[in-house]
């Protein structure tokens, strides 16, 4: 069985924080002039979608960890890890609209508009993906209706033998590769943007890069390191909806950080300020695009870098004023690499 150590979690966090990054910029369309000489937006050829797949196999190996080192207070770990910081995410993302009026107007995109009270009761209960519509002033929230039955299920998948957690793999394989073909078949159009779906179809298109992660954990081998190398560059190369070369790397270069990143001797100061922008990944992820459309409708920001700046700023702020007096004060809350 996998023991933590034989992962760097210095180096995880690290790259967490890149991820994140690369999601950021991705959402600065909306708020900057001269979008296709910006350097920051151009990040976005790393593709929010490649990034987001990324991130789920790095939280299953990292939950994983967590049930079979941790087991007890699993449950109350990941909600004191995801519900405070996710619940002011979602007051902050409304606010615009007490503010701004129920449309708030962008440079390129279409406007911005106040969710409707449906949507805004599924994203608090973390069921964003049940049914049709989107949280247009933080649309990068949809993933963790993804992670929520994850974390639910994640106690009866840690009892489960290897055999069943790869089928479930090859059935969201299947669905992440099949269902843009069928949809374009069938409707004659390009399938929408994943949070547009509804149907818990998020859940079960995304779930095959969670469960990778969380199956290496178990079984870290070569045979184990071939399946979830060869798993994702097969549906990624399958399925190049949103995702595309760009994504192709990110993925070999989440995998290789779980094959090899034992290996990896970082210098003190180097591994610490890794691990800290690993912690502040999550805070960035959930207020930088609540944060843009105030930078954009407040102050009038049209840089990338100022805002950007910003979000790093607010995502601090928040990590400082609500998760790390969580930890410091509850026995239960996540240990490293959660």
């Amino acid at each position: 069985m996998a023991e933590s150590n034989r992962i760097n979690w210095q180096v995880l966090l690290g790259l967490r924080f890149i991820f994140v990054f690369f999601i950021t910029c991705a959402q600065l369309r909306e708020f900057i002039h001269n979008i296709d000489s910006d350097f920051f937006y151009n990040i976005r050829k790393f593709t929010a979608i490649g990034n987001v797949i990324a991130l789920l196999l790095f939280s299953g190996y990292a939950t994983a960890n967590s049930i079979k080192n941790n087991p007890e207070g699993f449950y109350q770990r990941r909600w004191l890890r995801i519900y405070p910081l996710y619940f002011c995410a979602i007051v902050l993302s409304l606010l615009p609209f007490l503010i701004f009026g129920s449309k708030i107007e962008t440079l390129h995109s279409k406007s911005i508009v106040l969710p409707s009270l449906v949507s805004i009761v599924e994203h608090l209960t973390l069921l964003q993906g049940l049914a049709f519509g989107t949280f247009t002033s933080n649309l990068p929230l949809w993933p963790l209706g993804i992670l929520a039955p994850c974390y639910i299920l994640t106690p009866l998948l840690h009892r489960l033998k290897d055999r069943f957690i790869i089928l479930a793999i090859a059935i969201s394989g299947s669905l992440y590769i099949a269902v843009p073909f069928l949809y374009k078949l069938f409707s004659h159009k390009a399938l929408p943007y994943y949070p547009e779906l509804g149907y818990e179809l998020p859940f079960f298109l995304f779930a095959w890069a969670w469960l990778l992660g969380f199956l290496y954990f178990r079984e870290q081998n070569t045979k184990a390191g071939i399946i979830i190398l060869s798993s994702g560059f097969i549906m990624l190369i399958l399925n190049q909806s949103r995702t595309g070369f760009y994504a192709l790397m990110i993925y070999a270069l989440a995998c290789l950080t779980l094959l090899f990143s034992a290996k990896i001797k970082l210098p003190k100061a180097v591994g610490n300020s890794f691990e800290y922008l690993g912690n502040i990944a999550y805070p960035v992820y959930l207020f930088h695009k609540p944060t843009f459309i105030f930078a954009y409708n407040l102050l009038g920001v049209t840089n990338s870098v100022t805002h950007i700046f910003l979000a790093l700023l607010v995502g601090l702020f928040f990590y400082h004023a609500v998760d790390v007096p969580l930890r410091c004060r509850n026995k239960f809350f996540a240990p490293q690499g959660e």
